[in-house]
């Protein structure tokens, strides 16, 4: 094997902390154009939003330098790096991502939001404040962040989602609008965040003269276990998730498995354990001798329905009738409130013996091409019977049992 170098064992590090923290499905290490440039050491790809993340590691014969001199350096050789493909990405240059699950092209002219984040991995304390060397650093076209890699683990301690960390460095951005954060203080900004619903502070704030993170755990100890706790109901949606990791086919050019895995992607961990939750308590209704129980929650960021649905028929029966249900979805979303979207369904089979056994088996795409000037006046009358009333699941960061 070859011996890795210390840049090269860096770039593993982070790559298999995001494959294993975030998302193994939606991260993709070291994707590169057809003339062969690197667009960055790891892309997560969120359906319109891409995470460029470029590592940079101290190596031992720098360790005579000082270490902000090199942290300074290395920012600013990052900065370069990601603004070049930046316009890469905006001039629609052919990019080409693999991981375990997808080889696939990057639909540049789909990208809405690109979100730039230069990691350091380096021993020992470094106390930099990014901007302070690089002025322009957060002027760009789209934002860079700075961190180390201590502080990436820090994030991660309340930041288990991909969809959470677009939602963090999304306030983030809003907040170096005020002030930078000095390197090495993320742990204490992820707790004034999270004691706070999820929001920074609207004004400077020196985050080294409290202990935010320390206090948010002491006094929100209680709520804290009974939100964790709640959070395991999210292994639903990791395992649906991984289900559809075998759904190749192509869609619009995009893999199938790989726009359930946005669809779920953009679920924040609270939502993955509502919606985990809704799904356990599925198990209950067969209990009285019923034979099939459905649900659809509509995603506030993708505009999507979320449709699951659960029944005793076998296969081929149980996707005749998830596609059946899925066509009266639609319907009755187009002639209620002109929908223009998609719905996401996806089918459990639920054993006939108690306890019942709730089994993903799959489930399909539909847009409205499927169905618009498609369906008569019965089927309007069907839809709405079938999916008159809606409902949202209120989501809160800490549950109230």
């Amino acid at each position: 094997m070859t011996q890795l170098t210390k840049g090269e064992l860096g770039e593993l590090i982070i790559s298999n902390f995001v494959d294993n923290q975030f998302s193994k499905i939606l991260s993709f290490s070291s994707p590169k154009t057809k003339d062969n440039a690197e667009i960055a050491d790891v892309l997560i790809w969120l359906n319109r939003t891409v995470f460029l993340i470029e590592v940079k590691t101290r190596n031992a014969d720098e360790g005579t330098s000082p270490i902000e001199s090199w942290a300074y350096s290395q920012i600013k050789k990052a900065q370069g790096q990601i603004e070049k493909n930046i316009k890469r990405i905006q001039s629609q240059e052919d990019v080409f991502l693999h991981n375990d699950y997808y080889h696939s092209k990057l639909d540049c002219d789909g990208i809405c939001k690109i979100i730039g984040i230069i990691v350091l991995v380096h021993d020992g304390s470094c106390k930099v404040t990014p901007s302070k060397y690089q002025k322009n650093i957060y002027s760009g076209k789209a934002p860079i962040h700075v961190i180390s890699w201590g502080d990436l683990q820090n994030i991660s301690k309340e930041i288990e989602t991909t969809a959470d960390l677009l939602y963090y460095f999304q306030d983030r951005e809003e907040y170096l609008k005020i002030q930078d954060i000095c390197l090495g203080e993320e742990l204490n900004v992820i707790g004034y965040y999270k004691s706070h619903d999820n929001k920074f502070p609207k004004i400077e704030t020196d985050f080294s003269s409290v202990e935010y993170f320390k206090n948010y755990q002491n006094l929100m100890k209680s709520k804290i276990d009974a939100r964790n706790n709640h959070n395991k109901n999210s292994v639903w949606i990791k395992n649906i998730e991984n289900l559809f990791t075998s759904q190749r086919k192509l869609m619009t050019s995009i893999p199938i498995g790989l726009l359930f895995a946005w669809e779920l992607g953009i679920l924040s961990q609270r939502e993955r354990a509502y919606y985990g939750e809704k799904i356990n308590s599925v198990q209950h209704w067969f209990n009285d001798g019923k034979s099939e129980r459905y649900f659809s929650y509509q995603s506030q960021n993708t505009q999507n329905w979320l449709l699951f649905h659960f029944t005793t028929l076998e296969d081929k029966d149980a996707f005749k009738r998830l596609e059946e249900l899925t066509k009266f979805k639609l319907i009755n979303e187009i002639e209620g409130s002109e929908f223009e979207f998609g719905i996401y369904s996806i089918c459990f089979h639920v054993s006939k013996n108690h306890p019942h056994r709730l089994e993903v088996v799959g489930g399909t795409v539909m847009s409205i091409d499927a169905v618009q000037g498609k369906y008569s006046d019965g089927d309007i009358a069907l839809a709405s019977k079938l999916f008159g009333k809606t409902s949202q699941i209120k989501i809160d960061e800490f549950p109230n049992k």
